[in-house]
């Protein structure tokens, strides 16, 4: 007994000691040496710039969310892993949970999150290296939108959601806030003075920067990677963290079919190009709505070399489909109304056709050359709080119709009698009157969803087609639930942003 004793607490001290010697990284360029999201096509430091845009940091250094994991925003999902000792152990407190982001294999996470994030994904499909990295942030139920914890990792295969305990780093609020830096715009002359004066004193990492490899992003690098990467802060992230931008840039080279020597040559950047590796901005493939709830691709970007008779924009029904539905002929930009109902996970791709000829017989064939974000049913807009309450409102599309979510958090255990009253009304404006709405529906007629751990889900699909302006409001009214048709005292304690506004 005394020996089972001794061997439970050895067990015990060994993983707490493995968890307690987490290495906590405080700068960007600590991010230099380890293996997260630094060649392609990872997504680690991708990720990370996403996160640092999408908290605060707090006068005690914590990370304020504006998003909230347990309601699955943005593809935040619970981490419960129990066969991994990696992260610190939650035995000790029923209120701290992990939550992960980053699983890109699943269609439901990689939607909710922008292109410059999933881009590498859906373009390297024979890559096992696609989908390795995540962010893991603690979080105390009780306090949903804080988190006191942030962790970079890996997974240890393609096939697991374990976490290799040698790759795995605490990010320090000093790093994400050096992230949120890279945002300002530079003084470039002042920044190549203070290498002369030695008089470096922001916490800004580009003041930080050897000459010449400030030189070498400003003329190489950042010229370079503006076609793959609008967003400039993303660029010099990379640049800083250590990214493999020379691999990244001839992969991105092969894919355009850039001519050999386009890469080394600075004066051939060009608002008309005839390559994509000319450029001054990425191609953008995109899927947006009609007025009558119908796919419409847009486009954007395309290169010379890209305009040809063979080539043209297709929809697949998502990313593994080899069917394709609709063609737009290709130019330069555009946009193309198609007859495919807006549906979660369509896809816009372009595509060269070839002739084949095989058997005696000629075949039409094709080849993806690039394929755009799968379309997201929400638009990527987070649930609208509802005031007062613990819910929130989403709108979304299903077959192109306009779709109502409440999300309603499991403490708010009376919800049912708290809406009794209450019932959300679409508006094909923001700017129409709360009596001039399209459709309506009660709340309690809501059907039921998919639930998670945290909230309980309500959903209800309208016929109106979805439109461009579109909204939804929650509607709640003090008058008895026996005189439903009269709303005199009906007031708005919700509205979604409107469709496409974002």
């Amino acid at each position: 007994m005394g020996l089972l004793r001794l061997l439970c607490y050895l067990s015990l001290f060994f993983i707490c000691a493995g968890a307690s010697t987490i290495e906590t990284l405080h700068k960007i360029k600590d991010l230099k040496s380890r293996k997260f999201g630094h060649e392609y096509p990872r997504h680690g430091l991708l990720l990370l710039h996403w996160l640092a845009n999408h908290i605060s940091i707090g006068p005690s250094k914590e990370f304020l969310l504006h998003f909230e994991p347990a309601r699955g925003d943005f593809g935040f999902q619970t981490y419960e892993s129990t066969n991994n000792t990696a992260l610190p152990n939650l035995e000790d407190s029923e209120d701290s949970v992990y939550y992960s982001l980053g699983s890109l294999s699943l269609e439901a996470i990689r939607t909710k999150l922008p292109s410059y994030v999933t881009q590498d994904y859906y373009n390297s499909l024979e890559n096992t290296k696609r989908d390795l990295d995540r962010i893991v942030l603690r979080i105390q139920r009780s306090n949903p939108r804080q988190a006191d914890k942030v962790y970079i990792t890996q997974v240890v295969s393609k096939d697991s959601e374990d976490y290799d305990p040698n790759e795995i780093f605490e990010i320090s609020a000093k790093l994400l806030e050096q992230v949120q830096l890279l945002k300002t715009s530079l003084d470039l002359i002042k920044i190549l003075e203070s290498h002369v004066t030695k008089t470096q004193t922001s916490d800004d990492p580009r003041l930080a920067m050897p000459k010449k490899q400030l030189l070498h992003h400003l003329k190489y690098s950042d010229k370079h990677l503006q076609t793959i990467f609008e967003d400039q802060s993303l660029r010099w992230l990379l640049s800083l963290a250590g990214y493999d931008i020379k691999n990244r840039l001839n992969v991105h080279k092969n894919t355009w079919l850039c001519s050999p020597d386009n890469l080394n040559q600075q004066e051939q950047i060009t608002s008309d190009p005839k390559t994509l590796c000319e450029g001054q901005l990425p191609v953008k493939l995109e899927l947006k709505s009609t007025e009558n709830g119908y796919a419409r691709l847009i486009w954007s970007g395309l290169p010379k070399n890209m305009i040809t008779v063979n080539n043209t924009i297709v929809i697949f029904s998502n990313d593994t489909s080899s069917d394709i539905s609709t063609f737009a002929s290709v130019k330069s930009s555009g946009s193309y109304d198609t007859s495919w109902k807006l549906n979660h996970g369509i896809q816009p791709c372009l595509v060269e056709f070839r002739f084949n000829f095989e058997f005696g017989f000629v075949g039409l064939r094709y080849a993806v050359i690039w394929r755009g974000p799968q379309f997201d049913e929400a638009n990527r807009v987070l649930p609208t709080d509802i005031t007062g309450y613990n819910a929130s409102l989403q709108l979304f599309t299903r077959n192109g119709y306009a779709c109502a979510r409440i999300y309603i958090r499991r403490s708010f255990s009376d919800f049912k009698t708290a809406f009794a009253n209450a019932w959300v009304s679409f508006y094909t404006s923001e700017n129409d009157q709360n009596s001039k709405n399209t459709q309506y529906e009660w709340v309690t007629d809501f059907k039921k969803g998919v639930d998670t751990k945290e909230y309980h889900i309500y959903e209800y699909m309208s016929s109106m087609s979805i439109a461009p302006g579109l909204q939804a409001r929650f509607m709640l009214s003090g008058d008895s639930i026996h005189s439903r048709l009269f709303t005199s005292k009906a007031s708005v304690i919700a509205r979604t942003p409107p469709w496409e506004s974002q």
